[in-house]
């Protein structure tokens, strides 16, 4: 399966599903970075390093991220 990759530059948008906390319910941590390297790793997998530039808890619904819009040029990825 052929993986279009970020470009050092581009942004992305990265969401970190956090474990359930009986104060705040499901959570996640939103954070909006810019690709600084792209490289393979030891099995050939990808690794992107990110300058992160913003972050924000935000609510876990039903297994979905409560999130606004992307812009059309973010690429979009789920870390869980």
């Amino acid at each position: 399966m052929a993986l279009e990759l970020p470009n050092p530059g581009d942004l992305l948008s990265v969401d970190i599903e956090l474990p359930a906390n009986h104060a705040f319910g499901r959570r996640c941590m939103h954070c909006q970075a810019v690709v600084a390297r792209v490289s393979a790793g030891d099995k050939g997998e990808p690794l992107v390093a990110m300058q992160v530039n913003q972050m924000q808890f935000r609510s876990y619904t039903n297994g979905r991220f409560s999130t606004k819009a992307t812009q059309n040029n973010e690429a979009r990825c789920s870390v869980m």
